[in-house]
């Protein structure tokens, strides 16, 4: 082979390695954002369950005096562990049990009407 051959062959494969990497980075690229928007989205939607579980620990609570271990609502469902109950004040968490990283803390007085003393999202 004469030398201009040469050099068209390799310029070709050099060409079409740094297409196929390109191409890799933009996929790989691509798939990350796809499942950081994912995530972002399940996060937001476990946030409004918790949401959902808390009004739904307080209508318990103001008409039963009891908090269940486990709340159901229409959006999804919520784990409930009591910190403490002492006199009227409560103290307690929800989770979400397709993210349990997510959760609320509530405290709250309980006396003639609720009075939430602290809502914290964690």
């Amino acid at each position: 082979m004469n030398n201009k051959g040469m050099a068209a062959i390799i310029t070709v494969i050099i060409l079409g390695a740094l297409m196929v990497l390109i191409g890799s980075v933009m996929t790989l690229t691509s798939i990350s954002e796809g499942q950081s928007t994912l995530n972002e989205t399940k996060v937001k939607d476990n946030q409004f369950i918790l949401d959902a579980c808390g009004e739904e620990a307080l209508i318990t609570i103001n008409e039963n005096n009891t908090l269940p271990s486990n709340i159901i609502t229409n959006y999804g469902s919520c784990g409930v562990t009591l910190n403490s109950k002492i006199g009227d004040s409560w103290d307690f968490d929800l989770t979400t049990s397709d993210m349990s990283s997510l959760g609320v803390n509530i405290i709250l007085n309980r006396g003639s009407t609720i009075a939430i003393s602290s809502w914290v999202d964690q």
